[in-house]
């Protein structure tokens, strides 16, 4: 049986771009939307699914699958987060997501996920 894919939208078309590039492998999510559809271009996370990557003139630029979800505290970022997110340390990454998570306190809990282009989707 053949699903349509999934669609998401990130914030800026700055990640958007390096997700194309293959430099952003990782993303965060709070707890509370991990299972939620938000809208026509950002549905549910779910791991092993493909999901077309939308840039803000809702233009798809490439095809990622999620290939793990782990949860994660404020105050224990994992190094292949950080990495992921291309930030250089797990300092980098909580002043990138401080507002995007509302200053945070340090039991703080959210979910990571981490995902690899599909072979063949580079933006036309």
């Amino acid at each position: 049986m053949n699903r349509p894919r999934r669609r998401m939208q990130f914030v800026s078309d700055t990640l958007v771009e390096q997700i194309v590039d293959g430099r952003k492998t990782a993303s965060v999510v709070a707890l509370d939307e991990v299972d939620v559809k938000e809208d026509e271009y950002n549905d549910a996370l779910v791991v092993g699914e493909y999901y077309e990557v939308y840039d803000s003139k809702l233009v798809s630029r490439v095809t990622i699958r999620i290939v793990a979800m782990e949860l994660c505290r404020w105050d224990a970022i994992p190094e292949r987060l950080w990495r992921g997110e291309t930030n250089e340390n797990a300092d980098g990454f909580r002043e990138d997501h401080v507002d995007y998570f509302g200053d945070p306190d340090d039991d703080f809990e959210f979910v990571a996920y981490y995902f690899e282009r599909a072979e063949g989707t580079d933006a036309a």
